[in-house]
């Protein structure tokens, strides 16, 4: 058995108000239905209670699905990230996940930098593409009217990035960290 086929159990505590009830739920990779356990105790404001958790293998995620800022991609290893390093939002890392990583201002976009920047566009500004093949990524333009410079050269095709590198985009200056590379492939 791999490590991407373990099961992870979970303890913790779980506040008990009033009439509710404790829920215990198994996930099983051969089936997808819950088997719930429900009793009616109220003798305890906390009471263990334990819930088994099957992790998703990166295959299994929809790859480009719009994710939270500063979240994980929901079970979806990180490959590396853009960290804001000039302009609102300084110091801020937001997580690069598989595929395409869009960027923009809007709450939809992979790569969500609504800090204040309003040069930036709401949509597809700019991309980050990790290619899990090639372990490689690419930066490229959006096809909005800003442009976006990898220093001082814009970016109007897409062009690989090896790490390091000082991503503007509007007023706001970005650095590229990989986490995957020639040392590491997930």
């Amino acid at each position: 058995m791999s490590d991407e086929d373990t099961t992870r159990i979970l303890n913790r505590k779980a506040p008990k108000l009033g009439n509710e009830v404790d829920e215990t739920v198994a996930y099983s990779s051969m089936q997808k239905s819950a088997v719930t356990d429900k009793t009616s105790s109220s003798s305890s404001r906390d009471e263990d209670y334990t819930k088994i958790f099957r992790p998703t293998k990166p295959s299994e995620t929809v790859l480009g699905a719009p994710a939270q800022t500063g979240t994980a991609f929901n079970g979806e290893p990180v490959v590396g990230w853009l960290v804001i390093v000039d302009g609102p939002g300084k110091g801020q890392a937001l997580p690069l996940g598989f595929g395409m990583n869009n960027i923009g201002r809007a709450k939809e976009a992979r790569i969500s930098l609504d800090f204040g920047d309003e040069e930036i566009s709401r949509q597809d500004h700019a991309s980050v593409a990790y290619d899990p093949k090639g372990n490689k990524f690419y930066l490229q333009h959006g096809g909005g009217i800003n442009l976006t410079y990898i220093g001082e050269t814009p970016v109007l095709q897409p062009v690989e990035i090896k790490g390091r590198e000082t991503i503007s985009i509007g007023n706001t200056k970005l650095s590229f960290v990989p986490f995957c590379g020639p040392d590491f492939i997930w």
